[in-house]
């Protein structure tokens, strides 16, 4: 995917490291589309805004991605990009403060069970890297079906620092109407739309610092080995262990072998609530085994991955670690 549509298509730690050296600096206008699905609404911001303004699409669907990938490559987009990961995350860890002009959400999954309500936009960190990231005078588009929601964003948004609503419309005269947009029409359902401005620069950008290029070198351990044979079975062993240290999980899920002996190691980890899966790669030479991360699915190198990384090498080592512990 990333290798048909390098231009388009990032990877979340290419976004981050994108943005930690240059802020996207030679656009002069900087937009995000969070969820855009199939694409239509994205395509339209690319076009009305035109070459001077990047448009950026977050979307955690890789289907998705791949999908709009392939519509601004076909239609000549040079403007967007998409990025396969969650924005919930990005917002916080990657984007510059102060750097987005407009950020628009489109019918996102409202999640009305209440033991679902912590998947909310209104909930956790959000409202406060929305602040952080829109650029004074910026504003957060917010479009429903659910009144409700609607209403319960802007009561929470209103709260966070900086935020001010500016207007929660029914029914209004959108710009473009999305695939469900269309739906939610036919069904006769009133649509909703919440604009959010910020009022003044908040912060000096201290606590959203971009993934370091320095961090991403250092993800990979060397490991002497007594045993080769054992270290293999150890591997074995590893599928379907799990750990975690305070909001940090992470589970092994796989083992792969190629017919050099190498293996790759199926992860998936969870930074408070941020999921990514990829695998470690595990090289054998001798009594020396190297633990590294594939480059295949390019994840951020976030603590979780970190801690995975440790506790792999330390159940492969001929010494274990007793600081991170296992659990079934």
């Amino acid at each position: 995917m990333y290798e048909s549509f390098p231009e388009i298509c990032w990877t979340a730690r290419k976004f981050c490291l994108e943005a930690a050296a240059s802020g996207f600096s030679g656009y002069p206008k900087k937009v995000l589309e969070i969820g855009f699905g199939n694409g239509d609404f994205l395509v339209h911001l690319a076009e009305s805004f035109g070459t001077e303004t990047l448009v950026i699409g977050m979307e955690v669907s890789a289907v998705c991605v791949l999908k709009a990938a392939r519509r601004l490559s076909s239609g000549k987009i040079s403007n967007a990009r998409v990025v396969l990961g969650d924005a919930r995350y990005l917002l916080e860890k990657c984007v510059p403060p102060s750097s987005l002009n407009a950020i628009y959400m489109n019918f996102p999954c409202p999640w009305p069970k209440n033991r679902h309500a912590f998947r909310r936009v209104t909930e956790g960190k959000f409202p406060e890297s929305l602040s952080l990231s829109l650029a004074e005078g910026g504003r957060f588009y917010l479009v429903t079906d659910e009144e409700w929601y609607a209403r319960e964003a802007s009561e929470k948004l209103s709260l966070a620092p900086h935020l001010e609503i500016s207007s929660l419309e029914v029914n209004p005269a959108l710009e473009l109407t999305t695939k469900y947009g269309s739906k939610w029409k036919a069904m006769g359902k009133n649509i909703y739309r919440l604009t959010v401005q910020k009022k003044r620069v908040y912060g000096d950008g201290s606590s959203s610092q971009p993934e370091n290029p320095e961090d991403i070198m250092a993800m990979h351990s060397k490991l002497f080995i007594s045993d080769p044979k054992r270290t293999r079975q150890k591997t074995e062993e590893l599928v379907g262990k799990t750990g975690a240290t305070g909001k940090f999980h992470w589970s092994f899920k796989a083992v792969y072998w190629s017919s050099e002996g190498h293996a790759l190691l199926k992860t998936i980890t969870s930074d408070e609530g941020f999921e990514q899966t990829f695998f470690f790669r595990l090289v054998f030479l001798g009594n020396e085994c190297l633990v590294k991360l594939e480059d295949a699915g390019a994840p951020l190198h976030t603590p979780a991955v970190r801690l995975a990384m440790e506790a792999a090498a330390g159940h492969l080592s001929d010494e274990p670690s007793q600081d991170l512990q296992f659990r079934r």
